[in-house]
């Protein structure tokens, strides 16, 4: 299969940390490719950046919808294009954050994420409520002030400081499963799992696995309802390709 990973920001080395986990986990079947939109915030940190990333995120997959068979929104929030993605495609499409918060609770009766600035957390916790699970949530943590820092990879003080919050949601807050709640927090999973004892997601390789799983057992979001396609409607002062993705 062939897998579209969008990074809705455009960071190099956000992607370079994804290529490396996908390199190492992906089924010798499974082909990815990551990539960022061409426009949009160097990374996001609250809603506005967010916001401003949408358009190019759905640009991107409209563009190259064609030639893949299942895509991963690499951000870990409550992505608008990752809903609307799922409007106009029949194709399966997982967000890093779903993947991994369901993902979290058939290891452990409840789970923390541990995410960047402290900005983050409000709009997680009002995620993880829409999803239903804020009795299965623990906490969520705040660890890295500016995530423009985690593309520094080997910077041993942000490592620390994701371990100290993950250590301080198992003794104070009664985690038993921690989510890494960044892209950029690809590949620090398994050596915090030894030092944890504890599962330890990184929410880009849930997603891979689950689209493998979706692609082997036959598997899409349905489409009757909620992820139905949108009907036509003409936009002002927008290029028609947004036009084309409309039921006539």
């Amino acid at each position: 299969m062939k897998i579209l990973v969008i990074n809705p920001n455009t960071s190099e080395c956000f992607n370079k940390l994804l290529k490396d986990s996908s390199d190492k986990y992906a089924l010798s079947s499974t082909h990815v490719k990551i990539i960022s939109p061409k426009s949009g915030p160097e990374v996001i940190e609250g809603a506005y950046d967010e916001a401003l990333s949408v358009q190019g995120t759905l640009e991107t997959f409209i563009n190259l919808e064609k030639n893949y068979d299942a895509f991963i929104i690499a951000c870990f929030s409550d992505h608008l294009s990752l809903q609307a993605i799922k409007e106009i495609t029949c194709k399966p499409v997982v967000g890093i954050a779903e993947a991994s918060i369901y993902l979290a609770c058939l290891l452990g009766d409840k789970f923390s994420i541990i995410t960047t600035n402290s900005k983050w957390c409000p709009l997680l916790y009002h995620y993880i409520r829409k999803c239903g699970l804020e009795s299965r949530c623990a906490s969520i943590r705040s660890a890295v002030p500016r995530v423009a820092n985690l593309g520094l990879g080997e910077d041993e003080s942000v490592k620390k400081a994701i371990e100290n919050e993950a250590f301080a949601a198992i003794k104070e807050d009664g985690a038993e499963v921690i989510c890494l709640g960044c892209a950029g927090m690809s590949g620090f999973d398994k050596d915090l799992q030894n030092k944890l004892g504890i599962p330890v997601l990184d929410g880009f390789i849930c997603a891979l696995k689950l689209l493998e799983i979706f692609n082997q057992y036959g598997l899409t979001h349905s489409k009757i309802n909620t992820y139905s396609t949108p009907l036509f409607k003409e936009l002002s002062h927008m290029q028609s390709k947004f036009n084309m993705v409309y039921k006539k």
